[in-house]
């Protein structure tokens, strides 16, 4: 018996340890990446959606305030005008409008802009790989349109610009008019309005103040017969003269 035949043999190693892992084809992996891109667009579409909607919200909400100081017709002085309570609050909302466009224009849109350009890589390199995906190219294509007057192309950006400028104009044509055209009428040579006296209940037993005064007055007495002071004689006088006649 030689050396040979007293090592040890190895066993042969299965199968699934002899392989190592495959990695997922370049093109599956390509694709999840394009999806994730596609998600971040689809985010930040919808954030500058909301903040619209909010800037929408709240120049509504200013514009309410400015109808409701109009009842108090509260005029401030500044400089050489005078400018209605009710115009400053509307004009007042140009500040959070100001807010809403610097956090829409060059905050979320220049991400939402990133993601796009993103995006158009990722399916670059999909067609290169076989893959039929145009939905970034197809996109920004499409997005533009041509003023009829100008022939000039508005892309997302102008549209974003257009919108936050009809709404700031909107509010300096209403605060204009509510600032120089209201002002508080005089309240000189105005009667005030008769005052009505609240009824009087009277008891049911008395008709009228006169009624009742002479049911309250004592009764007075018969007068008394006159007796006058002469001599008791003189009533007499006129009979002794008739018998004399006779």
């Amino acid at each position: 018996m030689t050396d040979s035949d007293l090592a040890p043999v190895s066993q042969p190693e299965p199968e699934d340890a002899q392989k190592p892992p495959t990695a997922p084809p370049l093109g599956d992996g390509q694709i999840e990446i394009w999806k994730k891109i596609v998600d971040v667009q689809q985010h930040f579409n919808d954030l500058e959606l909301r903040i619209r909607n909010f800037a929408l919200i709240v120049t509504g909400a200013f514009l309410g305030l400015g109808g409701y100081a109009i009842k108090d017709a509260g005029v401030v002085k500044l400089l050489k005008w005078e400018v209605s309570i009710a115009g400053l609050v509307v004009v007042s909302a140009i500040f959070p409008l100001a807010a809403f466009y610097f956090m829409d224009r060059f905050w979320y849109h220049r991400l939402l802009d990133g993601s796009v350009y993103a995006g158009i890589e990722a399916e670059t390199a999909l067609k290169d790989l076989g893959y039929k995906v145009d939905l970034g190219s197809k996109i920004k294509k499409h997005s533009p349109f041509k003023l009829w007057p100008t022939k000039m192309e508005i892309r997302s950006a102008r549209k974003m610009d257009m919108f936050y400028a009809i709404l700031a104009g909107s509010l300096f044509l209403v605060a204009g008019f509510l600032g120089f055209g209201i002002r508080p009428q005089p309240s000189v040579g105005k009667t005030p309005p008769p005052v009505a006296a609240p009824p009087v209940s009277l008891p049911a037993n008395s008709a009228s103040p006169a009624l009742s005064a002479s049911k309250q007055a004592p009764a007075l007495l018969a007068p008394l017969p006159t007796v006058s002071s002469g001599p008791p004689n003189a009533a007499k006088r006129p009979d002794k003269d008739s018998h004399a006649g006779k």
